[in-house]
């Protein structure tokens, strides 16, 4: 456990700040609906606003660190969460909640990626995916557990006592990171352009693997509901079981193993996953096909963020991991409409055997960037 210490305190911020994200993620559809009475596209709008902001701010935020440091940077990033959590307070209408979710997105996109740069300055080279793997359960733990919090407060005592505990927790983040003495930051060449190179490829093998994530969470329950089979939800909590367990037991393997050759098995497990899920005559199939696809996706990112990482010179983490993990957000905000267009067009089932193709499509990318990288030097 010795070995982990120096990282607890990046993984506790990481955590106290999408507790807060999760918590108003949680509690804002209700609220908006109850209180505001705002339509399904304004809701939509409001709290989409998050995902869009942080897609922009997470480049700009890893060249800046590059730049000036990870800790100032990650710095900033959740003292904007603590104001954006206080915005909540303000109430109002439509516009200004979008303008506190974008100021939200900003810093939570700031957050995550000088604080997974900063990780992997101190991390050995060899227990780097790991690292980031560990990094990444406790951002699904803050927003999981989270929005339950969010529910319960909004429930219970108003959507002002959701403000004030986002407040707090990232509040907790802040003490969490000011505490930590900052790494020295990697020299190098100075650079520009707000993508790397190296993040592109992998970058958008990850976003054909996100859209099987959002088509599971958005559609597993209208498309057993429609087979009748009942508690379709279980194939998503499923999935929930074997992503955080696989990282958890075994997250070393892109280390051990080889992150190209991780990030191709486990495109196509995933694919694996969501072809029985669209098949599945019962519950108890989809159960498994969630089960499988969580073991896919959960070691997906660490091994293709690894990728990128052994692809990039060190001056450039920050902007390479920034633009790396956009991808997996724009995946999520165009993988869920593409799964209700492809619903409409040829039904539930289609839905999962194109994403499954997806996430084969993903495999190829991973063998492709394997044997590229063979012939290609590293960025510098």
């Amino acid at each position: 456990m010795s070995f982990y210490k120096p990282f607890a305190p990046l993984f506790g911020a990481i955590f106290c700040c999408l507790l807060g994200v999760g918590a108003t993620l949680g509690a804002l559809p209700l609220y908006l609906r109850r209180d505001l009475h705002a339509t399904d596209l304004q809701i939509g709008v409001v709290v989409m606003a998050i995902a869009v902001s942080a897609v922009i701010a997470r480049p700009i935020a890893g060249r800046l660190a590059d730049r000036h440091g990870y800790k100032p940077l990650m710095l900033a990033g959740v003292a904007l969460c603590v104001l954006a959590s206080l915005g909540y307070l303000l109430g109002g209408g439509i516009v200004p909640l979008t303008a506190v979710r974008i100021l939200h997105g900003i810093g939570e996109g700031t957050v995550y990626t000088a604080g997974a740069t900063w990780l992997v300055a101190l991390s050995p080279l060899e227990r780097r995916g790991r690292v980031v793997g560990l990094y990444g359960i406790c951002m699904w733990l803050g927003i999981t557990l989270g929005a339950l919090v969010g529910v319960l407060l909004l429930d219970n005592a108003g959507f002002a006592a959701v403000g004030w505990f986002a407040a707090a927790a990232a509040l907790g983040g802040l003490a969490l990171v000011a505490a930590k003495p900052g790494p020295e930051r990697p020299t190098g060449p100075p650079r520009t352009g707000l993508v790397a190179g190296s993040a592109v490829l992998p970058g958008v093998a990850l976003s054909l693997a996100a859209f099987g994530y959002a088509a599971l969470a958005a559609f597993v329950a209208l498309h057993l509901a429609k087979r009748d089979i009942g508690s379709g939800i279980a194939a998503f909590n499923a999935f929930g079981v074997t992503y955080v367990g696989v990282r958890l037991f075994i997250g070393n393997l892109p280390d051990r193993l080889g992150a190209s050759r991780v990030a191709l098995w486990s495109a196509l497990t995933e694919a694996v996953g969501l072809v029985l899920v669209g098949a599945a005559p019962n519950l108890a199939v989809a159960v498994v096909g969630g089960l499988v696809m969580g073991a896919g996706l959960s070691l997906l990112f660490p091994a293709l963020a690894l990728v990128v990482l052994n692809r990039t010179d060190p001056s450039r983490h920050g902007v390479a991991l920034g633009a790396f993990t956009s991808f997996w957000d724009v995946g999520l905000a165009v993988g869920g409409p593409l799964a209700g267009w492809i619903a409409g067009l040829a039904g539930y089932p289609a839905i999962f055997y194109v994403m499954a193709g997806c996430a084969l499509g993903s495999a190829a990318l991973s063998l492709a960037g394997r044997r590229r990288a063979a012939s290609v030097p590293a960025e510098t």
